[in-house]
């Protein structure tokens, strides 16, 4: 938009159906849920359209067939479809290099031919960063990462992860090596990707992330995003789908309750997603991740 000052963003889903949400806390008795598709994403739709704001979601091929069109509905809207692979494996960060292929490959495949839009995003689960990940996106097509998480909170999520997993679980990788890695987007050396890490405060690296959203006063995000504004920080906010779910309200499964900001009533939750969404889309021009790659050449 010609004379918009604002500095470049993207906010982010992560469409995350219930049962793998459930698998990662250890509960592995349930059958595929449709609550995302059915409820979340749409009312998500109507949040980014009053916000003016444009998207990216990250789907899980597995279902791409099954909610064609949720995902058609997402590109009709302006939004971007990206790949979050075909399985969301629990062990993500432990796959070998022929399975990392498979799920990459299959994954976008899958959600281009639903979506009819071309997939050049990635989001790994977990933010895992198994062996040879940057390799196997460019030889599966994509041109950007949305995998990093430069923090050493992640450490200390996992570990409540696991934590509070019945029972917990018997392993888990901390992927240590990229805590402290680059926070600001940009093209990896000496690859043809361009990687869009997860935003963090400069001092403290204190995750900018709708997970963290919740324990956070109006007056404290806006600071935040006021002073990533300032320093002229290119955001990356992340949000799941199930963040505009009701636990009573669209009859969830009741274990989730342990999950973050499940237990909220929907109308809180909602009222909370709406305003900050207003205070990013002041500070920010919101856009899909694939349309920075062509701000950036």
């Amino acid at each position: 938009m010609t004379g918009d000052t604002r500095e470049v963003g993207t906010i982010s889903v992560d469409v995350d159906p219930i049962d793998i949400h459930l698998r990662g806390y250890r509960v592995n008795d349930c059958s595929p849920d449709a609550s995302v598709y059915e409820r979340a994403v749409p009312r998500l739709l109507e949040h980014f359209d009053a916000a003016g704001a444009r998207a990216t979601f990250f789907f899980v091929a597995r279902d791409a067939a099954a909610h064609a069109a949720c995902i058609r509905e997402v590109v009709e809207a302006g939004h971007e479809v990206a790949s979050h692979t075909v399985s969301h494996p629990a062990d993500f960060g432990g796959l070998t290099r022929s399975a990392l292929r498979q799920e990459l490959a299959d994954s976008r495949q899958a959600l281009e031919q639903v979506g009819g839009a071309p997939v050049v995003g990635f989001r790994a689960p977990g933010w895992g960063q198994p062996a040879g990940l940057i390799e196997e996106l460019e030889g599966a097509g994509y041109r950007y990462d949305a995998s990093a998480f430069p923090t050493p909170i992640l450490g200390l999520a996992r570990i409540v992860l696991w934590a509070r997993s019945r029972p917990p679980r018997e392993r888990f990788i901390l992927d240590a090596g990229g805590w402290f890695g680059p926070r600001a987007p940009g093209r990896l050396a000496g690859s043809t990707l361009q990687r869009f890490p997860l935003s963090t405060t400069r001092s403290i690296r204190w995750p900018v992330y709708h997970t963290v959203r919740y324990n956070a006063s109006d007056a404290g995000f806006e600071k935040t995003i006021a002073s990533l504004s300032r320093e002229r920080h290119p955001l990356s906010y992340a949000l799941h789908a199930v963040d505009a779910l009701g636990l009573a309200e669209d009859g969830i499964d009741p274990r989730m309750s342990r999950h973050p900001g499940l237990a909220l009533p929907l109308d809180q939750k909602r009222a909370l997603l709406d305003r900050t969404l207003e205070t990013i889309a002041a500070a920010y021009r919101t856009v899909p991740y694939s349309e920075r790659l062509l701000d950036a050449g």
